[in-house]
């Protein structure tokens, strides 16, 4: 931490001329003294070189902060030593070079009192920092009423000016340099609320203020914003969590389904495997119906065959019954005309007679023949319709049953056993 060692003034204020205020070695200064003493005035200059503003220095402008002799020789001290300026009626006496102004200075002004007033001043401080190296800080006011800055007799702007006394610590918007006359008491009259405010001002951060009330609303909604984002990854691992349980179920129903899949499949080729055996065996079967029928038709043929020779020797034999029965009309006619003349042929007639009835009762025998043939032969058509239609029936049936299971043949397979099927047809056609 650096100190102060020395202030000049030159017509600042009640100081005309220049003077050297000394303060020693200490780090902590008091500047004490009876009223009218110049207290004020010297922290006024110290507050002045250290760059605050005027209106801060009990004055409107800086032209008021120059050494004015005729106001200080006709003003009257407040409680504090401060000139109160009153008014002239011109009267007043006046004396070239009073109170050690030079007549020939340039910066002096002639009033029509005579009275001569300087119209620039200037407070060098000179400081001493941490590795002990000396700075002279310089304000000035010049003839235009404005500021001048210096630092090591060097013009800077005034915000280099800031900079550098901020580079020390010291800070203008805060004032953490200087405690006034009646500072201590009012601090300690004030609320906790103002006293929180004036340590924020002393401290420095009270300019941080907007930015920290703007980070902290940002850090309320950063916080909200956390808040509602944590939730949403609770949210998302929650259902990361239940995605993960589906997953493991759907991956187990799958692996259920594929087995569930498998084993009707399974159980599908065994039935085809089965409902195999039982079409080679009822295709076997039927073959042999179909050999037998066969025979059977081949037998009906021969019966017909035997019908049709029989009927024709029924018609030969009706023919030669109707010639014979003419011939027999014929020869009762000549039996009858020579009866007892006739006894041989009586015995011939006897025995056409037998022999027509010997071919009627062949024919009868024929006749029943043929009638249990064509029995026979409806019962195998009956029997060939009966299996048909159960084999047609066990289709339809094994066409639903894949149905409901949701499964269906492929291609190759459907062909393969349309092709078979359409084997065992012709197999059953034969």
């Amino acid at each position: 931490m650096g100190k102060l060692i020395r202030l000049e003034l030159f017509n600042f204020k009640s100081y005309k001329g220049h003077h050297v205020l000394l303060f020693g070695d200490a780090y902590f200064t008091s500047i004490i003294g009876p009223n009218g003493s110049g207290k004020s005035n010297s922290m006024d200059a110290i507050s002045f070189v250290l760059g605050i503003k005027s209106s801060h220095l009990r004055s409107t402008n800086l032209r008021d902060l120059v050494y004015r002799g005729r106001v200080l020789r006709t003003a009257k001290l407040d409680a504090e030593g401060n000139a109160i300026e009153q008014p002239t009626n011109g009267d007043d006496e006046a004396e070239d070079g009073i109170d050690g102004i030079d007549s020939q200075d340039p910066n002096a002004s002639q009033d029509p009192n005579g009275t001569q007033d300087p119209r620039t001043a200037w407070v060098m401080a000179v400081y001493e920092d941490d590795a002990g190296e000396e700075q002279q800080w310089r304000r000035s006011i010049t003839s235009q009423g404005v500021s001048e800055y210096r630092i090591n007799n060097q013009v800077v702007s005034a915000q280099q000016y800031n900079e550098a006394l901020e580079t020390e610590n010291i800070l203008i918007k805060a004032r953490n340099f200087l405690v006034f006359q009646g500072d201590v008491e009012a601090i300690a009259a004030q609320s906790p609320k103002d006293l929180t405010r004036l340590i924020e001002q002393i401290s420095g951060s009270l300019e941080y203020k907007a930015e920290y009330e703007k980070l902290k609303v940002e850090a309320e909604e950063a916080a909200e914003q956390q808040t509602v984002q944590l939730h949403r990854r609770r949210g998302i691992n929650s259902e990361i969590k239940q995605y993960q349980e589906q997953k493991r179920e759907a991956d187990s129903y799958s692996r259920k389904a594929e087995e569930r899949d498998q084993a009707i499949i399974t159980h599908i080729l065994w039935k085809l495997f089965h409902f195999q055996r039982l079409i080679d065996d009822s295709s076997e079967e039927i073959q042999k119906y179909q050999d037998e029928l066969k025979e059977y038709r081949r037998g009906v043929e021969k019966y017909e065959k035997d019908v049709e020779n029989a009927k024709k020797d029924h018609a030969k034999v009706g023919r030669d019954v109707a010639k014979a029965e003419k011939n027999i009309t014929n020869k009762e006619k000549q039996i009858e005309e020579a009866n007892t003349s006739l006894v041989p042929v009586d015995e011939k007639v006897d025995i056409t007679v037998k022999k027509v009835e010997r071919f009627a009762s062949r024919i009868a025998e024929i006749g029943k023949e043929r009638e249990a043939q064509l029995a026979n032969t409806k019962q195998l058509e009956k029997d060939l319709k009966v299996v048909e239609k159960a084999q047609a029936q066990w289709e339809a049936e094994w066409q639903k049953s894949m149905s409901k299971q949701g499964i269906q043949l492929s291609d190759a397979d459907q062909q393969d056993w349309t092709t078979y099927d359409a084997s065992g047809r012709r197999k059953l056609k034969l």
